[in-house]
């Protein structure tokens, strides 16, 4: 009788986020964390570094299918948390430089100053290149999170819809593609909506002062705010920043401008209770209806099923490839619950 042959990856990750040692471990560093953050003065407990690390490194290699997100996470997490414990254990440091290799986390390795080179020849030459692969091509200084690469790579899709956390950047990929775009010469223009006027601003300085500054001029673009805007007389390409009601309002009174991309951010109000829902669904459908429509990306935070938003442009239930979900986050956040106890004193009457 044969038996079942099973990975050595999933036999040992099946199920590691159980394992009572690891447990014990995690609980007394957050134990230490909020003992040293919140200066309890309490006694601190007895953590094994070299152990913890262990398993951190161990949890960051997961390729559990339906867990290695979490893993990944959680490795992050314990080593953020020893070396803000401990910030001059070297051990602490390396493993770290490890953790975040294979986390794709380029941003945490220089943060934390995490010094790590790989003993084996080969696995260098594979960090290389993802080093090289993670590049942000407008930002070549700068690495891409590996979700963030996956999604980066359908923005030239006629549509595509994604959901991540919102500390993955999702309008930083939009703003990222429109530059790249922009640098190459290329003639389009680009419409995001954002849900408030709040966002309009923010969205357009970072885009005018961090983005594309000098490229603005050079490759003859506007950034515009509002259906009034002057420059929308004018001959140029145009990055529209708009609400829906405003980007409607465009439509109506200029039908024949031409929009080569709409990026639909925080994509979850579309179907929330709020008043400006009708106006996403009638921009949406009346460009969909054009002879030449623009791609159509949708970005929503930590939205379960990204490809809802699809059925508006097509018909089809499956869309395989033209979704992406991700929980991955590159940030830890420890959050501290506080409770107050209100004992009220009654006196009770015995007549």
């Amino acid at each position: 009788m044969s038996r079942k042959r099973i990975r050595l990856g999933d036999a040992i990750f099946a199920d590691i986020e159980e394992n009572r040692y690891l447990n014990q471990l995690y609980e007394d560093i957050l134990f230490n964390y909020a003992n040293k953050t919140l200066r309890t003065g309490m006694e601190y407990r007895n953590v094994n570094i070299h152990n913890a690390l262990r398993f951190a490194d161990l949890l960051s290699k997961s390729n559990s299918a339906d867990k290695a997100e979490q893993h990944k996470m959680w490795a992050q997490e314990i080593v953020v948390l020893l070396n803000a414990l401990y910030p001059k254990n070297d051990e602490i440091r390396v493993v770290a430089g490890s953790v975040f290799a294979n986390t794709d986390n380029a941003r945490g390795t220089s943060l934390l100053d995490a010094n790590f080179e790989d003993p084996f020849v080969l696995n260098r030459i594979f960090s290389d290149y993802k080093k090289d692969y993670l590049r942000i091509p407008a930002a070549p200084n700068l690495r891409f999170f590996g979700a963030q690469k996956q999604a980066y790579d359908h923005l030239q899709d006629s549509y595509f819809s994604y959901s991540a956390p919102t500390s993955m950047g999702k309008s930083f990929l939009m703003r990222m593609f429109i530059k790249e775009q922009v640098a190459k010469d290329a003639k389009l223009n680009f419409a995001i909506i954002v849900p408030t006027k709040a966002l309009i601003n923010e969205t357009s300085q970072k885009i005018i002062k961090e983005d594309l500054k000098d490229l603005l001029e050079e490759k003859n673009y506007k950034v515009v705010n509002a259906a009034s805007d002057i420059a929308l007389e004018g001959n140029h390409n145009f990055i529209l920043v708009l609400t829906p009601e405003r980007l409607l309002y465009l439509l109506i009174g200029k039908p024949n401008i031409q929009i080569d991309y709409l990026f639909v951010d925080e994509a979850h109000k579309m179907s929330g209770k709020n008043s400006r829902g009708p106006f996403y669904y009638k921009t949406v459908d009346m460009l969909k209806n054009r002879d030449n429509p623009p791609h159509f990306i949708f970005a929503s935070p930590n939205v379960p099923n990204p490809e809802v938003y699809l059925r508006l442009l097509t018909d089809i239930s499956e869309h395989g490839d033209k979704r992406f979900r991700t929980e991955f986050s590159p940030v830890t956040q420890v959050k501290f619950v506080s409770v107050r106890l209100n004992i009220h004193n009654y006196k009770i009457m015995i007549i």
